[in-house]
């Protein structure tokens, strides 16, 4: 067994961990380990931005689906993670969206001292290359770059002024000065490709000689002496090798994997960790529970003209944040919709369609599940069970959403591109047939978070400065660790928070 070592051993190279490790071995005194399980992100598919739908059936996408979910009709549905370098940014959507700044306001009232607003957007702009410049909101040079659509479709932009018409607000920067209303989504492309954060971030730091980057290193474990965490054990395909961790290990696997290596070195729910013959090194009843995601409830329509996404096309082009009328709870937008000129996004991806979707999410949803181990072997996939519209509140923003998009659907100038509704259907009208519809039809927007909450209680995982509660030289840097889902994609703030965590890190917090 080789025993390597260096200072910071980081488990993902996904879209949290390229930014921990390109910032952490900017200090050239620093030597950085970065472990990903997939291999390299050169794909044409990973590339272009239309073909994301046909990365989750190959080899970058691990392949997790849920259980069976009770709001759902007993449905199991697609958790596509990335396997590879970029992890999740390599194969996601590319919308750019922050979430509304009470979001954070909130996880800093819930007990996490410097997560409001004003800690945390110094570190969205540090981030950005907004293509558009500079200002109060938005950074210019950062690694990651954040455009315009170069080709948004005719369609797309029809969504808006329909939106509009039906008296939404035309937005033009969901990240701006206000986030409610319609517009096109701002997007991680740069030159007409994918800017994941492994080309943003990764590959301008891998001929650092204080960097190692190992593909095909699957994490098995985190090597604790005592409650210290000293290593972690992975698998290259043949053998199993250890690497050690002179000052910590930091885990960025997601919200899927990173709970399950703490639970596979007896970091979680005792019960849990016991029923599978693990010692229990850690009591952290937390771990893998909070477990969160946005639902995503459709609005199919038959256009009157078949039409092919072009090579820049992201799918989800046009969107809109709506407050609710009936579970307004104060916060700029409940409900966000994602207008999809061409669907079924996968058939887009190879060809000509003739149809597109209103796709509806409820902003923050209160619904919560729980993933727990399916045993303890380190190759078996873990339970994912999101419970998915579990919550009466979700059900009516979704209702809620469906019926505005009904509206938009049948205004100028969009009404003149469709046919007719074919999901749900002209004949679901009451909230009954409507709700019946949902649990049938609906899937998720893939944003699954909160496994290893931050916070304080009995049910955190992670403190204010992410170091997993209870252990030393261990910390948590990922969707996981939010203690709230955010108001729309998650991608940026998963973002945010590793760049945030790298600046306490190098600090000394």
């Amino acid at each position: 067994m080789l025993m390597p070592s260096a200072d910071y051993v980081i488990v993902g190279a996904g879209s949290a961990g390229c930014v921990l490790a390109a910032r952490l071995s900017e200090d050239a005194s620093c030597e950085v380990a970065l472990l990903e399980a997939g291999g390299e992100d050169r794909s044409h598919s990973v590339r272009q931005p239309s073909r994301w739908p046909l990365l989750w059936d190959g080899a970058e996408n691990w392949g997790y689906s849920t259980t069976l979910q009770a709001g759902y009709n007993l449905r199991s549905i697609p958790c596509p993670r990335g396997k590879v370098l970029g992890g999740t940014s390599s194969i996601n959507i590319m919308i750019y969206i922050r979430g509304d700044p009470r979001d954070f306001d909130h996880w800093r009232d819930l007990g996490n001292e410097g997560w409001g607003w004003s800690d945390v957007l110094p570190y969205f702009i540090k981030a950005e290359d907004q293509a558009r410049g500079a200002s109060s909101l938005h950074g210019v040079g950062g690694p990651l770059a954040v455009s315009d659509q170069a080709s948004p479709s005719p369609l797309a932009h029809a969504f808006v002024d329909a939106a509009v018409a039906c008296g939404h607000r035309r937005n033009p920067d969901f990240n701006g000065a206000y986030r409610d209303g319609a517009g096109l989504y701002q997007v991680t492309i740069r030159d007409g490709e994918r800017c994941s954060t492994a080309k943003a971030y990764l590959d301008p730091s891998r001929e650092r000689p204080n960097l190692r980057t190992i593909t095909r290193a699957r994490a098995l474990r985190i090597v604790m002496d005592g409650d210290r965490a000293i290593g972690v054990d992975y698998f290259d395909g043949a053998q199993v090798r250890r690497i050690e961790a002179r000052r910590e290990v930091i885990l960025s696997a997601g919200t899927v994997d990173s709970p399950k290596l703490l639970m596979l070195s007896g970091i979680g729910d005792p019960l849990q960790l016991e029923s599978h013959g693990l010692v229990v090194r850690n009591a952290l009843p937390g771990v893998g529970a909070n477990l969160c995601d946005h639902p995503g409830s459709p609005l199919v329509l038959a256009l009157r003209q078949a039409d092919q996404a072009p090579p820049t096309s992201i799918h989800a082009e046009a969107g809109l944040f709506m407050k609710s009328e009936a579970l307004n709870d104060g916060f700029a937008a409940d409900i966000q919709f994602l207008a999809v000129p061409f669907a079924p996004p996968h058939a887009a991806a190879q060809g000509q369609t003739r149809a597109m979707a209103i796709t509806v999410q409820a902003c923050r949803p209160k619904s919560r599940g729980r993933l727990t181990l399916r045993s303890d072997d380190p190759l078996d996939a873990p339970v994912i069970d999101p419970g998915y519209l579990t919550h009466r509140d979700d059900m009516t923003l979704q209702i809620e959403g469906l019926r505005a998009a009904r509206k938009i659907a049948a205004a100028l100038p969009l009404r003149e591109h469709i046919v007719r509704e074919l999901s749900p259907g002209p004949g679901a009208i009451d909230d009954a047939s409507i709700e019946s519809a949902i649990r049938a039809t609906s899937s998720c927007i893939y944003h699954p978070v909160g496994t290893c909450r931050m916070g304080v209680g009995a049910d955190a995982v992670v403190d204010a400065q992410l170091r997993v509660r209870g252990t030393r030289s261990l910390r948590v840097v990922d969707a996981s660790v939010m203690p709230q889902i955010t108001s729309g994609n998650t991608n940026a703030p998963t973002i945010m928070i590793a760049e945030k965590a790298a600046a306490m890190m190098r600090a000394g917090q």
